[in-house]
């Protein structure tokens, strides 16, 4: 017994996120596949975006009037900011992932079904040794509907904090008494958060789940399984019959970056489970790290991806612009100092650069520099653009040389900051391997932007070069304009949009061209002007050069002659040409 205790001792677990629990109440589905699932029926309503960002965002109780106070209180007001969050895409993208996960999940584990039962008579030993067969069924006859999806991103860009805020609006526990008449005595743990193993080993994920279960069920399976002596191979079907006994929505493990660290074949024996634990048991898995992961998740695991519809998340630091803007316009409105200071362009832009858009480090400098403000004996207490400065580069020195890094953009620089940036190669080969969408946000999702309207997308740049040299442009002068308008452009802009565009440009340059042919005519010799005005008094009636009359002649005034020549067409004939 006192051996027990000492092991037990030596693998303490504290849960790293708790949620409520509650009594089953059922909900009658107006989606056929959930119907007559205990599992699914006793989950709340799915959420619609409204609700998801009212009830994830955190803010601070703040009114002006607490300007007013004491400094020393107004010192812990400014406190608060540490837990702000607010709702941005990405967390309304992670929760509809969840929810659609958690309960497709479920579809085939209805534990009223002749299969689920018959798992337990077979074994979960047996059932994870013979895998499943060519139609996808184990050896109860169950197709696993579960999937797996990874959230991947920069430091401090909020993975957990979206992950933690979205499960939290599920119970975490829900307790089944009667079923449609039916006893049916279960506790049912719809999600389990985990961290990566602290030894980076399969046998320290089964310890840990175990203890987890115990802490969120009041169970005693650590104790009842567990010894010294305990292997892998008797854990692993313990863990298995226990997810699916107490139906287990959804397990997230967080930190998953940790494996790249641990001992040879560690991490690939760990995410061969996830993948069986998937595919054979009907567990989603949730798998959350920074970028440092890609190159694990880019093998193993995308085995476990590709039955998914929802899609992996790579959530990158903010670009300048609209989600910026909201984001940083939100969070100055909790400002604690005597004077209130306007968030002007300069400040707005200033915040960028030293936080280079991760959010985590925006939000503690605007902690920082307020208790400065707030603390400064000597002068206002006001934020400005030195007093963001020195306070960046006095209390957040060990970011500097990261996010300077950043703000140079050098690839060879911040390349081999992993938690901050992919090597390019590896989201490569991360994102040929995933055969289902990838959403991503930030930076990241700019600059493959850029690549794949040019290098990516030829059909669209074939075209284009088509369009071009169809009204006149050579064939140097027709790929210039269409790489410039797929760079210009978004991705999933009207390409009959992008036809016209190309036209119009070609017609500009036309002119253009044109006007700088008159103009170098008439700096010319007499002899030469003599000739010109011989060739203007002979031109076609159709000759381009008639569009332009004077050198002063602009590109729209141009663009407008040739179309009352008839030499373009106009609005409304481009339209029905390119449709």
């Amino acid at each position: 017994m006192a051996k027990r205790v000492q092991f037990e001792s030596m693998y303490q677990y504290t849960p790293s996120l708790i949620g409520r629990q509650v009594e089953a109440k059922y909900i009658t589905q107006e989606i056929l596949g959930y119907k007559d699932n205990p599992f699914i029926e006793a989950l709340p309503p799915i959420f619609e975006e409204v609700y998801v960002a009212a009830n994830i965002g955190k803010y601070p109780s703040y009114h002006d009037e607490q300007r007013k106070l004491g400094k020393l209180t107004r010192l812990h007001l400014v406190q608060q900011i540490s837990d702000y969050v607010e709702p941005l895409q990405a967390h309304l993208l992670v929760e509809q992932r969840l929810s659609r996960l958690i309960r497709h999940g479920y579809k085939a584990r209805n534990p009223f079904a002749a299969e689920s039962v018959r798992q337990y008579h077979i074994g979960f030993k047996n059932i994870l040794h013979a895998g499943i067969d060519e139609e996808g069924l184990n050896l109860a006859g169950v197709r696993s509907t579960a999937a797996g999806f990874a959230i991947l991103g920069v430091s401090g860009q909020g993975k957990t904090t979206a992950i933690e805020s979205t499960l939290l609006l599920y119970p975490q526990v829900i307790h089944h008494t009667t079923y449609n008449d039916q006893p049916f005595l279960r506790k049912q743990l719809v999600w389990l958060k985990l961290n990566c193993p602290f030894d980076g080993s399969l046998k320290g994920l089964c310890l840990n789940f175990l203890q987890a279960v115990d802490s969120h069920l009041g169970t005693n399976y650590f104790q009842k399984f567990v010894s010294k002596g305990s292997s892998v191979d008797i854990l692993i079907p313990v863990m298995a019959h226990i997810a699916t006994l107490h139906g287990l929505g959804t397990l997230v493990i967080d930190e998953i970056q940790n494996l790249s660290f641990m001992k040879s074949g560690g991490a690939e024996k760990m995410l061969n489970y996830f993948t069986q634990l998937i595919n054979t048991i009907g567990v989603p898995v949730v798998l959350i790290g920074t970028f440092k992961a890609m190159k694990l998740l880019s093998g193993s695991f995308s085995q476990a991806r590709r039955s998914t519809g929802q899609g992996d998340l790579i959530m990158d630091r903010l670009t300048e612009g609209e989600e910026w803007d909201y984001f940083i316009e939100n969070l100055w409105g909790y400002q604690w100092t005597a004077i209130k200071t306007p968030l002007t362009p300069p400040i707005r832009k200033m915040m960028y650069e030293l936080s280079q858009g991760i959010i985590d480090i925006a939000v503690k400098l605007y902690m920082l520099v307020q208790w400065e403000a707030i603390g400064n004996e000597e002068g206002e207490e006001k934020i400005t653009l030195s007093l963001l400065k020195y306070v960046a580069d006095r209390h957040m020195q060990l970011v500097q040389p990261l996010l300077k890094a950043l703000k140079r953009k050098d690839p060879n620089i911040y390349a081999l900051v992993d938690d901050l940036y992919p090597k390019w190669g590896e989201l490569d080969q991360f994102l040929q391997k995933s055969t289902e969408k990838i959403n991503m946000q930030g930076e990241i999702r700019t600059k493959m932007i850029r690549h794949e309207k040019v290098e990516l997308d030829q059909k669209n740049y074939i075209e284009l070069v088509k369009t071009a040299i169809d009204f006149g442009a050579n064939s140097d002068v027709a790929d210039e304009i269409a790489r410039r308008i797929l760079q210009n452009n978004e991705v999933d802009c009207d390409f009959v949009e992008l036809r016209k565009q190309v036209v119009r440009e070609i017609s500009n340059n036309t002119g253009e061209a044109n006007a700088a042919y008159s103009t170098e005519i008439k700096s010319s010799s007499s002899e030469r002007k003599t000739r010109k005005k011989k060739t203007s008094a002979v031109r076609d009636e159709g000759d381009l050069r008639n569009a332009v009359q004077n050198k002063t002649d602009k590109g729209d005034t141009i663009y407008k002659k040739l179309v009352e020549m008839g030499s373009i067409p106009t609005e409304d004939e481009l339209n029905k040409l390119i449709k």
